[in-house]
């Protein structure tokens, strides 16, 4: 057995022992499909499929017998908005009948046939698409082609155009730039339950300022025009269309939904209800207002429903879920300061769960709703499920044990899959039978988490090294929590270097109690500690910890991450002198700010792609936590890094990708630029043709190498 190599970390196979992603549960409840990375590639997704009778676990579909092909600009996008970083099988979907899936492939629709194995091929040859969706029924695929909504008949093979005006600065069927990184919202269009409507966006980007970014490659350098909506400028228009289908499949006229007449900036999700009506979450632009509406066909005004108000922000999600009894839906709201259950039938109702937090509502099954959530400690999340008639008092948990769990549930089968890792192990899949409330349910495994003799770390096994668990108080009394991973051998009396590894950023949580990054250890194999702190501002929390931040960035987190140092100070093990930072994104801005603010707590510092002023960010991220930067000068300039440069002395490793669209390079060249001014020395490194999450195989390595011989060089 022997130490991590850096280069072993991102070859195949996969060290992490490919966990499943995108599981889903038969409409049926027959069997459970998921997506894993190839034995032999981890860069190309394969399908696999758990039967429920047999329990037998088989690769269903080998995405190597597809061609990956050239993916288009907007593939590209999708796949970075998504941080999807795997080609082969980048989707799919559960056909209503139980037998057939839907995958989308090297920019194909393909239906598979589970018990002939068969592939039929769904849309044209020698073309690529994106936004692949199965219809509600089964009966139609809708696509969108050059900036085109496309329908294709599943009985007739024929295909239909919704619309004819993409192309330039016009798409149809797909978010837009800001939906898909700061909303989450991948969806462009829907299904009506029926088949019989099909609503979708129109978005044209001419109103957003063309701006010319350099995409430094290999081998050239191009000035690429890019529409991006920076701060306080103008967002793309965004139009919400209802589109009859007929009998034969055949699109009528379009009728456009008034969402923004009542000066809604965002439209922020999009469901149809059982009934056939639209229900639309609708932002203002400062993001303190959430309005939940109701849309009927032929109505001249949507019509509210409810809303949701915080004197920050309120935050977005995806817990709308509908009961079946007719359009009343299950909601989760922080109007009570954590995220909690509601239940809306006319009115917003709250149901008793007792939980700190319900982070996701899973599924429905016998009158009880499946959720996760946690209570007393956020660092382990479990699956409850909780009677929606409110006849119990409290939420029954599926799950037991110091793990962080996550579920999925089919439509109508009482099947929850139960996903569960913990410090000691990789992911564990497992099929939970769900009875009577009250009742235990019965467990099949469906995936083994252990690292055994056969699995790809356990060479590694013996150089491994558990984190360390626990929490500090922040100033205001809020609790802190952290994840500590010690060197690989400390000895009596002798002191280490520690690294923070920061994230900071809103929203966001990193301290779980999961079976952590294996990136981790390459620092703690070599004699580094590895310190992770969830400060305030960041997410799985409640709305006050999320809230310290709003009105001013790099303040509270940098206080939080000095509070987590002096801890470590604290320890008979650390070097004091030898504290080192590194952050990616928002991290290589908190690493830059720990630097500049607190010299003489950091020994060296390494920053990645980092955000360094805030007016060259996003409108819908940055708004919310800053406002309008016309109305909010202040805030922007105290919260961007070059105030504070003037301290900053020690070692400093700069990072970032030359065909970075999201956090642009300007933002490490105009740091340069400041740095060069101050006569402040730096070490630089850049990486050609890379965008923002420096994942290619190459340069992951690159990278990796170079921050640790950085740090073997400044802390050792």
């Amino acid at each position: 057995m022997t130490r991590l190599p850096i280069q072993r970390l991102f070859a195949d196979p996969p060290l992490a022992g490919r966990p499943p992603t995108g599981v889903k549960v038969a409409p049926n409840g027959s069997r459970v499909a998921f997506l894993r990375a190839a034995d032999d590639d981890r860069e190309r997704l394969d399908l696999w499929c758990w039967e429920r009778a047999s329990g037998r676990l088989e690769q269903r579909v080998n995405a190597r017998t597809f061609d990956e092909g050239v993916l288009t600009a907007e593939e590209r996008a999708e796949r970075e908005r998504r941080r999807q970083f795997a080609g082969g099988i980048t989707a799919y979907a559960w056909h209503p009948d139980g037998r057939r899936l839907l995958l989308t492939v090297g920019g194909q629709a393909v239906l598979h046939d589970l018990g002939s194995g068969g592939m039929s091929p769904v849309t044209p040859p020698d073309t690529r698409q994106t936004g692949i969706t199965l219809s509600r029924t089964g009966r139609y695929v809708s696509t969108v082609r050059a900036g085109d909504l496309y329908v294709h008949d599943l009985r007739t093979g024929a295909e239909q155009q919704v619309t004819h005006d993409g192309g330039g600065t016009v798409t149809n069927g797909l978010p837009e730039f800001i939906a898909q990184e700061e909303m989450h919202r991948f969806e462009g269009h829907w299904w009506s339950p029926d088949d019989r409507l099909l609503a979708y966006t129109r978005v044209d980007e001419a109103p957003v300022a063309e701006s010319r970014r350099p995409e430094i490659t290999a081998d050239r350098i191009d000035a690429v025009t890019q529409r991006y909506p920076y701060a306080g400028e103008t967002n793309a228009q965004v139009r919400l269309a209802l589109v009859p289908i007929g009998a034969d499949g055949t699109p009528g006229e379009p009728e456009w939904v008034p969402w923004d007449a009542d000066g809604h900036a965002y439209l922020a999700r999009v469901a149809f209800a059982p009934g056939g009506s639209l229900v639309l979450q609708l932002q203002s632009r400062d993001q303190a207002v959430l309005a939940v509406s109701r849309y009927e066909r032929g109505d001249e005004r949507v019509q509210p429903l409810f809303e949701e108000a915080a004197d920050t922000w309120v935050n977005l999600h995806d817990n709308l879920v509908f009961t079946g009894d007719g359009d009343v839906f299950l909601w989760t709201s922080e109007r009570g300061g954590n995220s909690d259950l509601y239940r809306f039938d006319g009115e917003l109702v709250p149901l008793t769960t007792n939980l700190d937090r319900v982070a996701r509502i899973v599924g429905l099954h016998d009158g009880q709703a499946v959720i996760t959530g946690w209570r007393d400690d956020p660092t382990a999340q479990h699956v409850f499920r909780v009677a929606l008639d409110g006849s119990a008092a409290d939420v029954a948990p599926l799950t037991e044990g110091d793990g962080w769990h996550d579920a999925f549930m089919g439509r109508r089968a009482g099947l929850c899959v139960v996903t569960r890792t913990d410090p000691e192990a990789p992911v564990r899949v497992d099929a939970l039978e769900l009875g009577p409330h009250g009742g235990r349910p019965a467990r099949s495994t469906v995936l083994q988490g252990s690292v055994d003799p056969h699995h790809p770390y356990h060479p590694f096994l013996d150089h491994h090294v558990p984190p360390r668990f626990g929490s500090i108080a922040a100033e205001d009394g809020q609790r802190l929590h952290y994840r500590l991973t010690p060197p690989h051998e400390v000895g009596a009396g002798e002191r280490y270097p520690v690294i923070v590894h920061v994230y900071g950023g809103p929203g966001v949580q990193r301290v779980r109690r999961e079976w952590g990054p294996l990136s981790l250890q390459l620092f703690a194999q070599r004699g580094f500690g590895v310190f992770e702190l969830d400060n305030r501002g960041g997410g799985g929390r409640a709305k006050r910890f999320e809230d310290a931040v709003h009105g001013r960035l790099g303040e509270a987190e940098v206080r939080d991450q000095l509070a987590g140092v002096a801890f470590l100070r604290g320890l008979d093990w650390v070097d004091a002198d030898r504290i080192g930072v590194f952050g990616h994104s928002y991290g290589g801005y908190m690493a830059l700010l720990c630097l500049a603010r607190a010299p003489d707590t950091f020994a060296a510092g390494v920053s990645v792609a980092p955000v360094t002023d805030w007016r060259l960010y996003d409108t819908h991220y940055t708004e919310r936590y800053l406002g309008d930067p016309a109305a909010h000068r202040e805030r922007y300039l105290e919260s961007s890094v070059f105030p504070h440069l003037h301290g900053l002395s020690g070692p400093l490793l700069l990072m970032h990708g030359m065909a970075d669209d999201n956090v642009l390079f300007t933002h490490t060249t105009k740091l340069l630029s400041a740095l060069q001014e101050r006569g402040i020395p730096f070490e630089l490194m850049t990486y050609p043709g890379a965008r923002h999450a420096l994942q290619e195989r190459d340069v992951a390595v690159h990278r990796y190498r170079t921050i640790l011989d950085f740090f073997l060089r400044r802390l050792t």
